[in-house]
């Protein structure tokens, strides 16, 4: 009996040992950024020395999706509640994030689109990208139904959000942060981890 809980026991350490080690995400600082087109495109710039990419994090959006009413066919009875449909969404719009990557060619290469899913404002996502990355230069890119978007009433005062077209809650300014994986007792100059960001 005590052979074979040692025998078990070794084979834990033994599968413990050989299990590749856990990897965290890292924060990429950039060098600078810039914004273009109603703030809906952003490109960040990094520094050559920069480890490869993994992918991106991006804070959820503070706009909101408009109330979607429909009026009754004209040949409805006026009180016909089946008719009333208000607040509900035919076809709820869609958000997609475009990434671009300068390659060697001095061209920009698209990596990939990430649909956006519906979250609480602020709420941290990660997109991995398909593989690892070297560049100097990334675009970010907020593609779909970015006009179905309004701005939620309670942060914005009256005046902007009359005068805007385009919801300023679906600005990237300050939402997006690269990251890169790597073993966390394997801490380099780089090394910020992104849970604390």
């Amino acid at each position: 009996m005590e052979l074979g809980t040692q025998g078990s026991e070794q084979m834990n350490l033994r599968n413990w040992l050989e299990r590749p080690p856990q990897l965290n995400r890292f924060r990429i600082p950039v060098e600078a950024e810039r914004l273009m087109d109603n703030d809906l495109v952003l490109e960040q710039y990094l520094s050559p020395a920069s480890p490869s990419l993994a992918g991106f994090r991006l804070d959820a959006f503070s706009a909101i999706k408009p109330r979607i009413t429909h009026s009754p066919p004209s040949d409805a009875h006026m009180w016909d509640t089946s008719m009333l449909i208000e607040d509900r969404h035919v076809s709820p719009p869609v958000l997609f994030m475009q990434v671009s990557a300068l390659q060697e060619s001095q061209s920009m290469v698209i990596i990939g689109e990430y649909r956006l899913p519906e979250a609480r404002a602020g709420t941290p996502m990660y997109f991995d990208f398909p593989r690892q990355i070297q560049t100097r230069r990334v675009s970010f890119k907020l593609l779909g139904d970015v006009a179905s978007f309004v701005d939620d009433p309670s942060e914005q005062d009256d005046a902007g959000f009359r005068a805007s077209p385009l919801a300023a809650g679906l600005s990237l300014s300050n939402r997006v942060k690269l990251y890169y994986y790597a073993d966390p007792y394997e801490l380099g100059k780089w090394a910020t981890n992104m849970s604390g960001v």
